[in-house]
């Protein structure tokens, strides 16, 4: 075999080959056997298990209701036979389009993306000043991971505050959240 470094540098393609040792089950009575892996294979195990970013928009009208109506995120079926989520983090962008001085003040503990409003884990809390403010101005790009690395399973992921919103003159926003979040089969 030469030595690694005489060869030259590639750009590596779906369909290229590498050389690997494919390892048998464990408890057989099977050896070893060296195999050819595609890239796009080895590629495919690092999507598994499902890591999913998605972007979700959350309107004016149910900025204005979110103490009452929580927003569904992601709905997944079922309290005890849905998938399992778990989250990982999320970016939130706010686009204020209101006239100046129209404002929201939001409850002091913000808003939180969880499975219920009660969930001490896994758990992304975005603070009250990263809130939209309603009056023509843009907020500045804010992400959080979430709380610890726990799951649940088949409850909604949804986005709730403790109580609506004091409006103030004609506030208008928009709250886009990059929510990053792992999807486990169900079983």
């Amino acid at each position: 075999m030469a030595i690694a470094q005489a060869y030259h540098l590639g750009t590596p393609k779906t369909n290229d080959l590498l050389v690997g040792t494919s390892i048998p089950s464990p408890n057989t009575n099977n050896n070893p056997i060296t195999r050819n892996f595609s890239v796009g294979d080895i590629l495919a195990l690092g999507s598994a298990p499902n890591v999913v970013t998605t972007t979700f928009t959350v309107t004016n009208a149910q900025l204005e209701a979110l103490g009452t109506s929580d927003v569904t995120l992601l709905a997944l079926a079922g309290t005890e036979n849905g998938e399992y989520v778990q989250l990982i983090s999320a970016s939130i962008l706010t686009s204020s389009l209101g006239p100046v001085g129209s404002t929201y003040t939001w409850d002091a503990a913000g808003a939180f993306i969880s499975w219920s409003d009660a969930a001490a884990n896994n758990k992304i809390t975005i603070p009250q000043n990263q809130l939209p403010l309603g009056s023509g101005l843009i907020g500045q790009p804010y992400t959080i991971a979430a709380t610890d690395g726990s799951y649940t399973r088949g409850a909604d992921l949804v986005l709730g505050t403790a109580t609506d919103p004091v409006i103030v003159g004609t506030p208008n926003a928009i709250l886009t959240i990059n929510l990053t979040y792992r999807l486990f089969p169900q079983s």
